[in-house]
Protein backbone atom coordinates (compact mmCIF):
# COMPACT_ATOMS: atom_id res chain seq x y z
CA UNK A 1 0.00 0.00 0.00
CA UNK A 2 1.32 3.36 -0.93
CA UNK A 3 0.86 6.47 1.85
CA UNK A 4 1.13 9.89 0.72
CA UNK A 5 2.03 12.38 3.20
CA UNK A 6 0.85 15.58 3.17
CA UNK A 7 2.88 18.97 4.79
CA UNK A 8 0.12 21.47 5.74
CA UNK A 9 2.79 23.74 7.93
CA UNK A 10 1.59 26.36 5.06
CA UNK A 11 -1.74 26.66 7.09
CA UNK A 12 -0.12 28.28 9.75
CA UNK A 13 -0.99 31.53 9.23
CA UNK A 14 -4.68 30.69 8.85
CA UNK A 15 -5.01 30.02 12.44
CA UNK A 16 -7.99 29.73 14.33
CA UNK A 17 -9.65 29.76 10.93
CA UNK A 18 -11.61 27.23 8.41
CA UNK A 19 -9.71 26.40 5.03
CA UNK A 20 -10.81 24.34 2.25
CA UNK A 21 -7.96 22.29 0.43
CA UNK A 22 -8.48 20.62 -3.14
CA UNK A 23 -7.98 16.98 -2.93
CA UNK A 24 -5.83 16.42 -5.32
CA UNK A 25 -2.75 16.17 -3.26
CA UNK A 26 -1.19 19.89 -3.82
CA UNK A 27 -2.38 21.16 -0.40
CA UNK A 28 -3.27 24.18 -2.41
CA UNK A 29 -5.69 26.60 0.17
CA UNK A 30 -8.81 27.43 -2.14
CA UNK A 31 -11.18 28.99 0.49
CA UNK A 32 -10.54 30.33 3.66
CA UNK A 33 -13.21 31.81 6.07
CA UNK A 34 -14.07 32.53 9.70
CA UNK A 35 -16.88 29.93 9.25
CA UNK A 36 -16.91 26.56 7.51
CA UNK A 37 -19.82 28.02 5.50
CA UNK A 38 -17.24 30.59 4.26
CA UNK A 39 -14.44 28.57 3.29
CA UNK A 40 -16.64 26.13 1.61
CA UNK A 41 -18.63 28.94 -0.24
CA UNK A 42 -14.92 30.31 -1.33
CA UNK A 43 -14.46 26.77 -2.95
CA UNK A 44 -17.48 26.13 -4.96
CA UNK A 45 -17.08 29.64 -6.99
CA UNK A 46 -13.74 28.93 -7.79
CA UNK A 47 -15.49 24.87 -9.15
CA UNK A 48 -14.68 23.01 -6.49
CA UNK A 49 -17.24 20.75 -5.27
CA UNK A 50 -15.99 18.38 -2.40
CA UNK A 51 -13.13 19.89 -0.64
CA UNK A 52 -11.40 18.92 2.27
CA UNK A 53 -12.40 21.32 4.88
CA UNK A 54 -10.56 21.86 8.16
CA UNK A 55 -10.42 24.25 10.76
CA UNK A 56 -6.69 25.00 11.93
CA UNK A 57 -6.13 25.41 15.50
CA UNK A 58 -4.77 28.42 16.87
CA UNK A 59 -1.94 26.47 18.53
CA UNK A 60 -0.18 24.99 15.92
CA UNK A 61 1.35 22.39 17.88
CA UNK A 62 1.17 18.71 16.77
CA UNK A 63 -2.05 18.00 14.33
CA UNK A 64 -2.29 15.35 12.19
CA UNK A 65 -5.38 15.39 9.80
Amino acid sequence: MNMKINDFTNLKKYHNRWVAIEQDGNNEVIGVGNTLKQALEEAKKKGVKDPILTKVPADYGAFIL
